[in-house]
């Protein structure tokens, strides 16, 4: 399962900048092609009987950096999406990550 390696990644690398802390609350970024409830399924069972379980996750998801064809301006959207400015049809300059971890907040003691 593509979602079980990345929530193992993120999990891997919180844990090891939270230092055996416990975790109130992270926001994890999920790129496209990453499925939202089997990230969250994974996350819930690999995050048990750790220091994480109890976190409140605000799942998020992240976009893609496109560059308009006809105005060449960038925006941020997904693969499909018209650039806001003009309507034109953009393309994918940098792709967004799988997954990404953002702001995470240590439970006050």
């Amino acid at each position: 399962m593509h979602e079980q390696e990345l929530m193992a990644e993120v999990l891997e690398t919180l844990q090891s900048l939270a230092d055996g802390e416990s975790v109130g609350e992270v926001e994890i970024a999920l790129g496209p092609g990453v499925d939202r409830e089997d990230a969250e399924r994974t996350w819930g069972t690999l995050t048990e009987g750790t220091p994480l379980a109890g976190a409140h996750v605000v799942w998020e998801q992240a976009l893609d950096v496109l560059r308009c064809g006809d105005c060449g301006r960038e925006y941020t959207g997904d693969r499909l999406e018209s650039c806001p400015y003009c309507g034109g049809d953009g393309v994918v300059i940098e792709p967004a990550l799988p997954v990404s971890l953002g702001r995470w907040v240590v439970d006050a003691v």
